[in-house]
């Protein structure tokens, strides 16, 4: 598996945003380390816990954003949040008991969820945003 690089494709055009995408990516990317090199599933388990609060903290922001300029599609952007949230929470809990998931099942779903929301899904939001010259701003 390889590591997700940051390219242009993938950023939304909104400067915060895209750092807590790269934050989230990063993150990853240390999970595809850990297990090229030393795998085992408690420190795989506590990346991807370290990535769920990271990914908790920014599903929260990004909403609240999405809220105040109005977005019309909250509702079902947030139902994706709250999807991912339920497959990667039996990722982890399956991580530490006898029989965990093949980690490369893991980073396949996290890569592919990851890189398609924010191309897809974020892109409609900063995109709206930019339509309605709304001057809200993330993370405030």
């Amino acid at each position: 598996m390889k590591k997700i690089l940051w390219t242009k494709d993938l950023s939304i055009g909104n400067t915060n945003i895209d750092n807590d995408h790269l934050q989230l990516l990063d993150v990853y990317n240390d999970m595809i380390i850990h297990i090229e090199q030393n795998f085992n599933c408690e420190e795989l388990a506590k990346l991807l816990s370290r990535m769920t609060n990271y990914a908790l903290n920014h599903f929260s922001k990004e909403e609240k954003y999405m809220r105040d300029m109005g977005y019309p599609d909250l509702k079902r952007h947030k139902k994706s949040h709250q999807e991912y949230n339920r497959y990667v929470a039996v990722f982890n809990y399956n991580l530490l008991n006898y029989n965990p998931p093949e980690p490369y099942d893991v980073l396949k779903f996290i890569k592919e969820w990851w890189i398609n929301h924010i191309r897809f899904e974020d892109a409609k939001y900063e995109s709206y945003k930019n339509e309605i010259n709304s001057p809200v701003e993330y993370g405030i």
